[in-house]
């Protein structure tokens, strides 16, 4: 059965709070400084950039920490399930063409950060200090919440293959954005893409993998929705 139009819009602001409220704790965390880590830390080797307590404490180094950690693939994916999920809450009706890339975006990142997250980060290298409130909900409710807000409330027949091209677009812009950054730099926001540690070969191969992933992710999401979407009795 159906849910009620006002029952999916309210599935829908539940799912963008989620997300606001978990990028926004990062937020302020990283703007006062409020978490040290140590430049040993092995998720960032080598005083990497952000979380090492390489930058000025309190607001004096907000500005460089607030630039990295606006530089994470999760920081991202939190901003796109914002947006696309608030829009929806405002109008769940609404049909805009370059929407609809967007939301496949924002399941298909979200569904990365929470799949990488815990297997591959949080079970070997916890949240310290004040993340432990903002990573659960950045990594663990967020994800969760979209996916089984999308599967039970929709919008249905967003998926095709022309929106999930168009969905690709932004993680390899992030991919772009990261190696180049990292270039100049010579510090990368997740070690499977450190080049400096790695080489470019692995690094290539890692991203591979996880395009790879989210295709068939993608390919996945639009067979159910289809198939969740034959099930919508229109009243004659």
């Amino acid at each position: 059965m159906a849910l009620s139009a006002n029952t999916n819009r309210n599935l829908f602001g539940l799912t963008a709070l989620s997300a606001w409220v978990g990028f926004g704790l990062s937020f302020v965390i990283e703007t006062f400084g409020w978490v040290k880590v140590k430049a040993t830390d092995p998720i960032t080797p080598d005083s990497q950039f952000g979380h090492v307590g390489n930058y000025a404490d309190g607001l004096a180094g907000a500005g460089h920490r607030l630039t990295d950690l606006l530089s994470y693939f999760t920081t991202w994916s939190q901003i796109v399930v914002g947006i696309v999920f608030t829009l929806l809450w405002l109008k769940p009706t609404r049909e805009e063409k370059w929407l609809k890339p967007a939301l496949v975006d924002a399941l298909i990142m979200i569904t990365i950060t929470g799949i990488v997250y815990n297997a591959l980060i949080g079970p070997f290298y916890p949240p310290q200090g004040l993340n432990k409130l903002s990573s659960p909900i950045e990594h663990t409710l967020t994800p969760v919440l979209a996916v089984v807000v999308f599967l039970v409330a929709g919008p249905r027949g967003w998926f095709s293959l022309r929106s999930m091209k168009q969905a690709l677009v932004l993680p390899i812009i992030y991919i772009i954005y990261t190696l180049i950054r990292g270039a100049f730099i010579n510090q990368y926001p997740y070690d499977f893409l450190d080049v400096v540690s790695h080489g470019y070969m692995y690094v290539t191969i890692f991203i591979l993998g996880i395009l790879t992933f989210a295709i068939l992710i993608m390919w996945l999401y639009m067979i159910i929705d289809r198939r969740l979407n034959r099930k919508i009795v229109v009243p004659s």
